[in-house]
């Protein structure tokens, strides 16, 4: 890498200690200086807790099927920042980012804007997919909804996926409070698809889609999924679509509910005059795929890496394991999260379906100290730490037989610094082909 790049890139990662900012005026006027491109695209906008990221990774690949050159921005990356811009299934090329690394910093330096590491990513996705020409860009939001970076767009489809309790320093610690935040990428006569099933967090956003005279279809009441575990599929039912023996390309059962959204929300683009067929719907569900998530990358012995980091998100990875391996598995864990979670709470979810625990620490962020993690596993199995992420999957993986299972999870960070270093071992740089540049 160039030496001038390199230093670009520093520089951008120094942004981070800028921390969170909760507003957006800042990133209208950085937008306005190049131009609004995110004025320019056809947004698909998603929201919630759990499973955003699996929605738009679904969205994307059946929109791709249908023949549009779908943008896709999701958030945070496992292995290289370039995974968050993807195009075609192909991320941005790294030579490319920094290219735009380089044309937004000097523009914004010289114009006193001093963008967080999240905002100025968010500039260049807008702009990378604008000038890229997509037919549509599916983009997750970041953190809430309301006053979320990627807010500034006007969508022509809104998505919010189940809710559950994170980061409550932002968004509130009651399921009212968190929809009213999520409920804010509600646009006025847009339509918005709704996966929440608490019936507060539902009269919340179905009372911010009425103000917004905003068509809602909610899930369990406009459409409904039925799962087929004898022949792992699901059957779906909408309004006018309605489809049999759907299969996905992600495990667990807890995808038929996001690919349901996926559904509804391909059924209100139809309604605007795309043209997606049950073909291509079937077909870009079972070609999806969507690393982290419930992820095998080994079979002998079985490895598992799991993007799971709250209690929501633990328990549906629990129950995949059993529907998929059985009730009588019981994983090697590695295991490691940030401080600002419960992590108390996932311990003791976790510990009653494992045979030992290894812990570790899952920089970056705030890492919270395996030393404090310690008793509340160590309570119930054979625990250690090993404080180096990847030295802790190396040991659990040389000291496990072939037909042992190992499951890494409790931080997308800690996944994204194994997953690393796993592709290192295989030769392997990256998650996804780069788009040529």
């Amino acid at each position: 890498m160039r030496q001038d790049a390199h230093q670009n890139l520093q520089w951008l990662y120094s942004l981070e200690g800028r921390g969170i900012v909760y507003k957006l005026e800042r990133m209208e006027r950085a937008l306005k200086l190049i131009d609004g491109p995110h004025l320019k695209l056809k947004v698909v906008h998603i929201a919630g807790t759990k499973g955003k990221g699996s929605v738009a990774a679904m969205l994307e690949s059946c929109l791709r099927a249908a023949g549009y050159r779908c943008g896709l921005y999701t958030k945070p990356h496992l292995v290289s920042l370039s995974e968050r811009f993807r195009i075609g299934a192909a991320q941005m090329p790294a030579a490319t980012m920094v290219e735009y690394v380089e044309r937004l910093r000097k523009l914004y330096e010289a114009q006193d804007v001093k963008l967080t590491f999240f905002e100025f990513t968010v500039a260049m996705m807008f702009l990378y997919f604008a000038e890229q020409n997509v037919d549509v860009a599916v983009v997750e939001t970041g953190l809430g909804g309301r006053l979320d970076s990627t807010n500034v767009v006007r969508p022509l489809l809104s998505v919010i996926t189940p809710l559950g309790f994170d980061h409550v320093e932002y968004l509130g610690s009651t399921i009212e409070a968190i929809a009213r935040e999520k409920g804010g990428i509600i646009k006025p006569r847009t339509p918005v698809v709704i996966g929440a099933r608490q019936q507060a967090a539902r009269t919340v956003l179905g009372a911010i889609a009425r103000r917004n005279c905003s068509p809602a279809l909610m899930l369990g009441r406009d459409f409904s999924f039925r799962p087929r575990p004898d022949k792992r599929c699901f059957d779906y039912r909408g309004l006018k679509t309605h489809l049999t023996e759907v299969t996905l390309g992600l495990l667990g059962p807890f995808q038929y509910e996001n690919a349901a959204l996926v559904i509804a929300s391909l059924e209100q683009m139809r309604a605007m005059g795309w043209r997606v067929s049950d073909e291509a719907v079937r077909a870009g569900l079972k070609a999806v795929t969507w690393p982290g998530r419930f992820d095998i990358v080994c079979r002998r012995p079985l490895v598992i890496f799991d993007c799971a980091h709250n209690e929501l998100s633990i328990r549906a990875l629990l129950k995949a394991l059993r529907v998929e391996l059985g009730q009588q598995t019981r994983p090697r864990l590695v295991f490691g999260c940030q401080a600002d979670k419960d992590w108390s709470r996932m311990a003791q979810l976790l510990r009653r379906h494992i045979t030992d625990a290894t812990l570790t620490r899952a920089a970056p962020k705030q890492p919270l100290a395996p030393e404090s993690l310690y008793q509340s596993f160590a309570c119930a199995v054979p625990t250690r730490i090993v404080r180096d992420p990847a030295r802790a999957f190396e040991q659990v993986l040389a000291q496990s037989a072939d037909d042992d299972v190992i499951l890494v999870t409790g931080s997308i960070y800690l996944v994204g610094e194994v997953y690393s270093h796993f592709l290192a071992r295989h030769g392997r740089r990256g998650l996804f082909p780069e788009a040529v540049a």
